[in-house]
């Protein structure tokens, strides 16, 4: 029809995008995400360097004053028991840390992000990563065990889109708090844990008692085996676009747990 106006497309590796597409990039897409990704990249040696050297953040904070506090709820109960149920150890292990780290690293910017639905989506955020699909990115994987958690724990529908959302946005190059804050430090947890980004701001005594409290148990070669594989998988998708143009699955493997 003439001067119909066509639909906004959903944000980029939102929910609504990732039903809509599997997940696949347009070459449009792709570009818009060279300078997010090659930012955020460049920033892997300085943050490296700062935790070689033993650089520490001016907060004066310690890990009893960031330690995250576990929600009590049917959600989390649900959550662990997909997590245990359907990952690897080392993976659950990886999304307690995230948590730990992302709740961190929140609290230091002033963030506020749903203590629950973090929680929760922190230990399922990976779950696809595990199961590939050809064609398929992980993420939808991980958002649909998310759904299926948030549907036997009678959570209200907005919230469950919520944190199916962030799961889905987690892996986004440029992935702002406006856009997803759950996603956000989802993103940020998680990279603080497998490539050490902003690691350095977080307390040694913090990270340490993570690494004992969920130990590491050779995380780094199952994930980046996943991610090269799921990149494999999913042509021009967005770790698929990560590991071509940024060696991502290179950099979990060989990243230096500073203790």
């Amino acid at each position: 029809m003439d001067g119909a106006v066509s639909p906004a497309k959903p944000p980029l590796g939102s929910w609504d995008w990732l039903t809509e597409t599997g997940g696949v990039l347009t070459a449009k897409e792709r570009l818009a995400l060279v300078p997010s990704l090659a930012k955020t990249f460049g920033r892997f040696s300085f943050d490296r360097l700062r935790l070689a050297i033993g650089a520490r953040a001016r907060h004066g904070l310690s890990a009893e004053d960031l330690w995250p506090v576990r929600p009590d709820s049917q959600l989390i109960r649900h959550a662990e028991e997909e997590a245990r149920d359907l990952q690897s150890v080392p993976v659950v292990n990886h999304g307690y840390r995230t948590w730990v780290f992302g709740v961190a690293l929140a609290k230091l910017d002033d963030a506020v992000i749903d203590p629950e639905l973090f929680h929760a989506g922190s230990l399922l955020h990976d779950l696809g990563l595990e199961h590939i699909q050809p064609g398929q990115c992980f993420t939808r994987r991980s958002a649909e065990s998310a759904e299926a958690v948030a549907e036997r724990s009678g959570l209200d529908r907005a919230r469950a889109l919520e944190m199916m959302n962030g799961i889905a946005m987690h892996i986004t190059p440029g992935l702002q708090p406006a856009g997803s804050a759950l996603g956000f430090y989802l993103q940020a947890g998680a990279m603080a844990d497998l490539a050490g980004l902003r690691a350095w701001q977080l307390p040694k005594d913090l990270r340490a008692r993570a690494d004992q409290a969920y130990p590491r148990e050779r995380v780094h070669e199952v994930l980046s085996r996943c991610w090269h594989a799921e990149a494999k998988a999913v042509p021009n998708g967005r770790a698929h676009f990560a590991d071509k143009w940024g060696g991502f699955s290179r950099i979990v493997k060989w990243f230096p747990v500073a203790k």
